[in-house]
């Protein structure tokens, strides 16, 4: 996190004092890897539209994420997640 806040200063003129910024080495490495496997997830589940996977291997994606985002405090996402688990059960008749 210290590349990003030096980053930050060197590009923008400010030292960034948020929570996520201020996390520990060892809690901003674990929120990186949840971070990380958030984006897989999404690019996996976006194959659901091309039919490169099944309905519900689709609603593990989402299930997945729904935690993953849950742990990083993130909540905006959950309307969207939730539309499209609706989408996709209504899509397979589940």
């Amino acid at each position: 996190m210290d590349e990003f806040r030096a980053y930050l200063s060197q590009q923008y003129g400010f030292y960034c004092k948020c929570d996520v910024c201020s996390l520990p080495d060892e809690l901003s490495k674990a929120s990186d890897t949840r971070l990380s496997e958030i984006s897989r997830l999404y690019r996996e589940f976006a194959t659901w539209g091309n039919h490169e996977i099944e309905g519900p291997q689709a609603i593990d994606y989402i299930r997945n994420i729904w935690k993953l985002e849950e742990k990083e405090g993130y909540w905006s996402e959950r309307g969207q997640l939730a539309a499209d688990a609706a989408w996709i059960a209504a899509s397979h008749s589940e």
